[in-house]
């Protein structure tokens, strides 16, 4: 009789932990996922907005996972890893993929996004006209599906390499000028898919370190240190845009704003200061490129690229990507880590979480 007790016992606790490492849904149904940014959330968007070559979908991009899919990583990315932890079995498609069915969500990521800028002035779409084809297609999903849908966005890196490339030199006051501006047009646009587009939970990536990307140490030739000049203007963009985030969530403004934060740029310095604590052996360099950092030229035929033998021991793919294995580590984090890494809330509670305060007149 004891014996059988314990074994129910064991049977409750077994079926407790694995019913809480599903996500909890309000529906039942995966919420629909959505994706704005650049290169680092682009699944394949820049294939079809251009008929120029794209190294993304060419080997070795993909070589974990035998497919050069137009993803910028050996792999898989923060967004597939995201959606497979709230309920996806297939990662979402790129919008601009003429065939995609878009019943599960999108991604209108595509790499080389700003938040500054317009079309004619980048061979991609900025973050704006991100949005604005989101808000074209928005009543492909109904109102209480864009208000459960999780929206995540990772965007400005962009802005800041240009502006660290264009003016090198550049002065305390112009870089915040550069930051003021970049961090003038998101919550613009944030807002913007508030009102304009039904949605209510936001899953915002900060910046990283861009001053360490291979690239970056590569190009601007700073040897073991990480350019100063990006990671300030990268430090106090994270830092107001924590703050600006709480501001929007002011209930009498945008009653039932919910987001999640997630500290990538933390993230990716304590792997880049601790390598092996985190399984690294080279945390500077690329595993795929050439030059001093192996930085360049990863997926183009006419550049002899280096390619290391075990990407998992790398934290860069190429000069400025992840590989599979750093963002799958930031996916897990971003989905269910506590509020030394995301906060107010990891995406696992924003999932949880109705839509309680949505009026259908809003949307």
């Amino acid at each position: 009789m004891a014996k059988n007790r314990n074994l129910v016992f064991f049977l409750g606790v077994l079926a407790s932990f694995t019913l809480s490492s599903f996500p909890v849904t309000v529906s039942g149904e995966p919420p629909i996922l959505f994706t704005f940014g650049d290169s680092s959330y682009d699944v394949g968007n820049t294939k079809f907005f251009s008929s120029e070559f794209d190294p993304a979908t060419t080997w070795p991009y993909g070589d974990s996972i035998d497919d050069p899919s137009g993803r910028w990583s050996d792999g898989h990315i923060v967004p597939d890893f995201v959606g497979r932890l709230i309920g996806h079995r297939e990662p979402i498609p790129p919008v601009l993929d003429p065939k995609a069915d878009l019943s599960r969500g999108a991604s209108f990521a595509i790499a080389g996004a700003v938040v500054l800028g317009s079309q004619s002035t980048t061979a991609s779409m900025n973050f704006g006209q991100q949005i604005s084809k989101f808000l074209e297609l928005h009543k492909q999903w109904t109102d209480k599906e864009r208000a459960e849908a999780i929206y995540m966005v990772n965007i400005g890196a962009e802005d800041y390499l240009n502006f660290a490339k264009a003016h090198p030199n550049a002065n305390t006051v112009e870089q915040l000028t550069q930051v003021a501006h970049v961090l003038q047009r998101i919550p613009r646009e944030l807002t913007s898919l508030y009102r304009a587009g039904g949605a209510r939970k936001f899953a915002v990536q900060n910046l990283g370190p861009l001053g360490c990307l291979p690239i970056v140490r590569q190009e601007f030739k700073t040897g073991e240190n990480c350019m100063e000049m990006v990671n300030f203007m990268v430090k106090t963009h994270n830092e107001r845009l924590s703050r600006l985030l709480v501001a929007i969530t002011v209930p009498l403004l945008y009653r039932g704003f919910r987001y999640s934060l997630f500290d990538f740029n933390g993230e990716i310095l304590r792997r880049i200061n601790e390598p092996s604590l985190h399984g690294y052996t080279d945390t500077t360099t690329s595993c795929c490129g050439t030059g001093s950092r192996n930085a360049y030229g990863c997926g183009y035929s006419n550049v002899h690229a280096k390619l290391c033998s075990y990407q998992k021991s790398f934290l860069f793919f190429d000069g400025r990507h992840n590989t599979e294995k750093t963002d799958e580590e930031v996916a897990n984090l971003f989905y269910s880590g506590d509020k030394h890494v995301v906060s107010p809330m990891n995406i696992k509670d924003l999932v949880g979480k109705a839509a309680t305060d949505l009026l259908a007149q809003e949307i």
